[in-house]
Parts: structure tokens; C-alpha cells; sequence
């Protein structure tokens, strides 16, 4: 064998055992990795190759039974909204005459907060005048009253209503009943 150190037993500098030991230390650090990257399992690019898909034909491509995206709901445009006038009052004499004038409820009827609900729902008129809108107190019947200021036992008529000169008429409803047109 080659000249040792007396101390340690390894070989010394410059000795021809030196190149054996080292090929005999790469071999032992060198073999397991080489068994590690021969039985690993196959590496990414192997990986994507097995989960490949195989190619269709062009009869396979099918459409789908739903809409994968379908459009966004839109509601359709509902019919305008309609309603059936109805004459309930009709005066031998002016209405005005048969009615009073509230200048409280005009001034609410002008901030709009006294109004009918729907403007000439129910209609009123004398000879010869441009009918009056009705509303009445009592379970507040086409009216939009949200202070309160109704009466059950009235009934309200409105002229010119939506504009800056809304004037409401009051009136008792059992003085009324005369000129009541019914159904």
C-alpha cells in the first residue's frame, strides 16, 4: 500500500492510493442519484404527455344541452298602464256652488302633499265646466294624504291638479248623495 500518516492512517499527499479513494467516494455519492433518477416516476414533460387528450372526431364536438352563457334577464316592457275614468258626481248647478273651498289643502295640494292618487280616476262636474278630480276621505280612496289631513265623512275634488294652482274643494259626503252616479 501507499505511505500512510502515522497519526491518522489516511494516505498521504501525492500518494497513488489518493485518486482510488476519491473514485471509490464518487461512486458511493454518485450511484444512489443516479438510482433515484432512473426509478423515479417520469418527470412534468412525461406527465403532460400521458394526460394528453387523444383527438376527436368531428362528430363528438356536440352542443351542450343548456347555454353554457346565457344572455342576461331583461323583463319585458310592460303594457302602459290604464285605467277606467268614472263620472261619480254630476251637478244640476256649478259644482263650486255645492262645494268649499280649503286654502289649507290647496297649499298642501301645490307641495304635493295632498293629491289624488291618480289624477281623474274619479271625475265630478256641473253644466258646462271642465270636470273635477275625486277623492275621499274614507279609506283614503284614490287619495295620497301622508299628514293625516283627511276626513273620513268628505270627499275632495281637485282642480288643476300638477300644477301651481291646485285648488281643492271639500264637501260632506251625505250632502252629496244626490248627485251621485252610480256604477
Amino acid at each position: 500500500m501507499g505511505r500512510r500518516t502515522a497519526k491518522t492512517g489516511i494516505p498521504a499527499r501525492g500518494s497513488a492510493a489518493l485518486p482510488a479513494a476519491l473514485r471509490l467516494l464518487t461512486l458511493l455519492v454518485l450511484l444512489p442519484l443516479a438510482l433515484t433518477a432512473v426509478l423515479l416516476p417520469p418527470t412534468a414533460a412525461a406527465a403532460a404527455e400521458r394526460l394528453k387528450m387523444q383527438r376527436t372526431h368531428d362528430g363528438d364536438a356536440r352542443a351542450l344541452p343548456y347555454d353554457p352563457d346565457p344572455p342576461p334577464a331583461v323583463a319585458e316592457p310592460r303594457p302602459p298602464w290604464q285605467s277606467k275614468n268614472r263620472i261619480v258626481y254630476a251637478f244640476d248647478r256649478p259644482a263650486r256652488s255645492r262645494l268649499a273651498y280649503s286654502a289649507e289643502l290647496s297649499t298642501a295640494c301645490r307641495r304635493g302633499e295632498f293629491l289624488q292618487r291618480v289624477d281623474m280616476l274619479y271625475r265630478a262636474f256641473g253644466p258646462g265646466e271642465q270636470p273635477l278630480g275625486v277623492a275621499y276621505g274614507a279609506m283614503a280612496v284614490n287619495l295620497i294624504d301622508p299628514k293625516r289631513r283627511r276626513q273620513v265623512d268628505m270627499v275632495y275634488f281637485f282642480h288643476r291638479q300638477d300644477t301651481g294652482r291646485c285648488a281643492v274643494y271639500e264637501a260632506r259626503l251625505e250632502t252629496l248623495r244626490p248627485w251621485f252616479v252610480g256604477p
